[in-house]
């Protein structure tokens, strides 16, 4: 159970890169837009003078930062598809929306390399890696830890792993922009 979990917290990981926007909030900051994806942070720092406050007017999301002043900062992970309207209470010239898409890579975007790895599990010192997609291959190997223990790049078919240590690893292989994870054991 443990290893199914792991493996599924491993995956989710690759499928939801996640990015902090950063943005001041003052006087000087209306009309602020916003284009995040699902997963994604927005961090406003209170610059300028004055007390402000930051909260939803409308939307999928809530949030209320309550009243500070110069260099406080407030969070919000975006976790809902939609637009979420927010202002400064006492400021109606300080306002914003922040729209949420769907993240850009969905499970099946992810497996359009349609990769096979053979032979798996491998006893030698080559694997052969197979896709539906040309290109230069980007290999990252990872160990049960999240560690990347190999990190190379082949135009061909063939990876040497005769550095690799027995065990039970994921495989990353991205071509153009596109990726995929398998597991491998290596004996």
């Amino acid at each position: 159970m443990r290893k199914i979990t792991f493996l599924l917290f491993f995956t989710l990981n690759f499928l939801t890169a996640q990015t902090t926007y950063n943005f001041d909030w003052s006087y000087g900051t209306p009309d602020q837009q916003i284009e995040i994806e699902v997963g994604d942070t927005v961090n406003w720092t209170w610059t300028g003078s004055g007390s402000h406050n930051l909260i939803v007017t409308s939307g999928v999301e809530t949030f209320d930062s309550g009243y500070h002043t110069a260099g406080w900062e407030f969070s919000h992970t975006f976790n809902e598809v939609g637009v979420t309207d927010y202002t400064c209470t006492p400021h109606d010239d300080m306002y914003g929306t922040v729209t949420v898409s769907s993240s850009t890579m969905s499970i099946s975007e992810n497996n359009n390399l349609n990769v096979r790895i053979f032979p798996n599990p491998v006893t030698s010192n080559f694997i052969t890696i197979k896709t539906a997609t040309i290109g230069i291959k980007n290999i990252k190997l990872y160990d049960i830890n999240s560690r990347v223990v190999l990190n190379t790049s082949i135009d061909s078919e063939i990876l040497n792993i005769d550095n690799v240590s027995p065990g039970v690893y994921f495989i990353q292989i991205t071509i153009n922009g596109q990726s995929e994870i398998s597991k491998l054991i290596v004996r």
